[in-house]
């Protein structure tokens, strides 16, 4: 029994390395699910627009046609852009996924994420924009219906993206404290 006592470091050893291999799995499933939520509200939003707005694209008149119809064409990259991120996410398997991997991966999220808040605030300015050349066009109607959509999905992008940054920046110290020290 006693030349067994010698194995006893490799036990805390071996629970120790399968603590931080739950730990990782249990940060890459809490990763996947609050992007998977993300993307089902992108989806339910795109889908909610597309049907709202191909019904009342049949009634509306002026500046409200454009803006249902600009709604519609987003919308429609909405869903796919939804459905090709729930396709990612469920496609990979949070258990498998080692220590650098899941740091690649919640690096490049965050980075995808960032420049989308950029590219948010950018169709917020665009539509402004828009909505203000129409004063002055001969296109008025046009310009001032895609100039408030582009305010509003933009306004709505922006802050899903942002939700979701804020989400995934709260998560990164608990990746960060599986690095081992060097």
């Amino acid at each position: 029994m006693k030349k067994f006592w010698c194995l006893l470091p490799l036990l805390f050893l071996g629970l120790t390395a399968t603590a931080q291999s739950t730990t990782l799995q249990a940060f890459n499933q809490q990763q996947a699910a609050s992007l998977k939520t993300g993307m089902l509200v992108l989806g339910g939003w795109a889908i909610l627009n597309i049907l709202v707005g191909s019904f009342k694209l049949t009634k509306a008149t002026r500046s409200r046609k454009f803006f249902f119809q600009m709604n519609l064409y987003w919308n429609i990259v909405n869903l796919m852009i939804a459905a090709a991120a729930l396709y990612s996410i469920f496609s990979r398997d949070p258990a498998v996924a080692t220590l650098l991997q899941s740091l690649k991966l919640h690096i490049w999220y965050k980075k995808v994420l960032y420049l989308n808040v950029g590219l948010d605030v950018a169709y917020v300015v665009l539509g402004a924009y828009l909505k203000e050349r129409s004063r002055n066009s001969p296109k008025t109607e046009q310009l001032q219906g895609w100039g408030q959509s582009l305010v509003l999905q933009g306004l709505f992008l922006f802050v899903l993206d942002l939700v979701l940054v804020v989400v995934l920046e709260s998560y990164a110290g608990q990746l960060l404290r599986l690095i081992p020290a060097a």
